[in-house]
């Protein structure tokens, strides 16, 4: 029987990746030139907002498996929005296998992790997954203003509202 604080983090997870796929049909609406252009600040284009997610979760996922600093993946691997859809669909997998596997007493414990120079460093495993949806979180905000500005606003994607 999973805890509270297990179910917590899975509802969590749970609404960053409907976030996801509710801004990912938004985008696939647009053409491909709006999907790339780059507005000049933030992330740069929403495909590179989308990478940027995918990527962040693949790394700070494979991080708490591991301990280690895995390769991260390169743009060129998810040309497309479908590209990414299909790798978020495998991450969020990957995730709800991890979290399920997970015990309270590790989510709340501590946890090594390299840094990109290799040094190490103590953190509180649950501060990084809220780490992840916080920054999942700022992301999707910047999609969504992006995906607005070009008719195609995702509306009420508040966590209240999800579920």
């Amino acid at each position: 029987m999973s805890s509270f604080v297990q179910r917590q983090f899975q509802t969590l997870f749970a609404y960053h990746w409907h976030t996801t796929r509710r801004l990912l049909d938004c985008a696939a609406k647009l053409n491909p030139s709006e999907v790339t252009a780059n507005p000049g600040y933030g992330q740069g284009s929403i495909h590179a907002i989308f990478f940027h997610l995918l990527r962040t979760d693949f790394l700070w996922r494979r991080r708490l498996e591991t301990g280690e600093r895995p390769q991260p993946p390169a743009i060129e691997t998810y040309p497309t929005l479908e590209a990414l859809r299909e790798g978020f669909e495998k991450e969020e997998q990957a995730w709800q296998a991890f979290l399920e596997r997970l015990t309270e007493e590790e989510i709340i414990g501590g946890v090594r992790l390299a840094d990109r120079n290799g040094v190490m460093h103590d953190f509180l495993r649950w501060r990084v997954l809220q780490h992840v949806i916080l920054h999942g979180m700022q992301h999707h905000a910047e999609l969504a203003q992006l995906l607005t500005a070009r008719g195609q606003s995702p509306g009420d994607i508040d966590f209240i509202f999800f579920g």
